[in-house]
C-alpha cells in the first residue's frame, strides 16, 4: 500500500536452497507505475547466496541483472543485460555476504529475544558491500489479515536505495513470534510504502509467475 491506497503485491518463496521474491503493481499503480520484478538467489548451506538473478520489466524496459558470490576469491561478477547492452564487471567484496534478498531473510530468522538488540549483516548493494545494522525494537500491537497481534519491531537503515524494496532506504517488519514477517514498510522518495502479510501456504511450489521471467532477452552487441 502506498499512502492507504493498494499498488502492488509481493510473493515469497524460501526453500532450502532457494529465496525468490515475486513483485508487481497492481490496480492503480499499474497504471501509474507498471512494474514486475522476479529476484530469485540461490543460496548454500548457511543461507549465504551463491548466484542471485534479478529481472525487471519497468514502463516495458526489460533489465537483467545476475550476480555471482566468490567467497574464496573475495569478489562479486555482476552481469548487466539490457535489449541494448551486456555488461559485465567485478568487484572486490569481503567475506561472509549477504545479498538483500538472503540478508532479508537472515534478519527475519534471527532469534530475537530483547529490545535494542542490534544485527550486522554485510550486504553487497549497488557496486559494494555494505555494513547494515538490523535494530530491535520491541514488541507493538499491529493489525494484520487475522486481526490484532502482538509482533516484534525490526528496522534496518540502508547505506543504498534498495532494490528489493524499490527505492527505498528504510525498511521495518514486524514479525511474528513464529518469525513470519506479518507487515513491512518503507521509506521511498514519493511517501511510505507499507505491505501486510495476507496468506502463508506450507509445501507450495514456486513456478515462475506468468510473463515475469525474461529468459527470451538477449544481449545486441554495441
Amino acid at each position: 500500500m502506498w499512502e492507504l491506497i493498494p499498488v502492488g503485491q509481493i510473493e515469497l518463496w524460501k526453500t532450502p536452497h532457494q529465496y525468490i521474491a515475486y513483485a508487481h503493481t497492481t490496480g492503480l499503480g499499474a497504471l501509474i507505475f507498471p512494474f514486475r520484478s522476479l529476484w530469485q538467489t540461490r543460496i548454500d548451506g548457511e543461507g549465504y547466496p551463491r548466484i542471485t538473478r534479478i529481472e525487471v520489466l519497468e514502463r516495458k524496459h526489460p533489465k537483467k541483472k545476475i550476480l555471482y558470490f566468490y567467497p574464496r576469491e573475495g569478489k562479486v561478477i555482476r552481469e548487466k543485460i539490457t535489449p541494448r547492452k551486456h555488461l559485465t564487471e567485478t568487484y572486490a567484496a569481503p567475506y561472509p555476504l549477504y545479498d538483500e534478498l538472503s540478508g532479508f531473510w537472515a534478519a527475519v530468522t534471527h532469534p530475537w529475544h530483547k529490545p535494542k538488540e542490534t544485527l550486522l549483516l554485510r550486504i553487497f548493494a549497488g557496486e559494494k558491500a555494505h555494513m547494515v545494522t538490523v535494530r530491535a525494537l520491541g514488541y507493538e500491537r499491529i493489525k494484520t489479515f487475522q486481526g490484532w497481534r502482538r509482533a516484534f519491531r525490526i528496522q534496518a537503515d540502508l547505506p543504498t536505495a534498495s532494490e528489493l524494496i524499490r527505492h527505498s532506504r528504510k525498511a521495518v517488519l514486524w514479525l511474528s513470534p513464529q518469525g513470519w514477517p506479518l507487515a513491512g514498510e518503507g521509506k521511498i522518495p514519493l511517501g511510505h510504502l507499507k505491505v501486510f502479510l495476507v496468506k502463508v501456504l506450507k509445501g507450495a511450489h514456486a513456478p515462475p509467475p506468468p510473463k515475469a521471467l525474461l529468459d527470451r532477452l538477449e544481449p545486441v552487441p554495441d
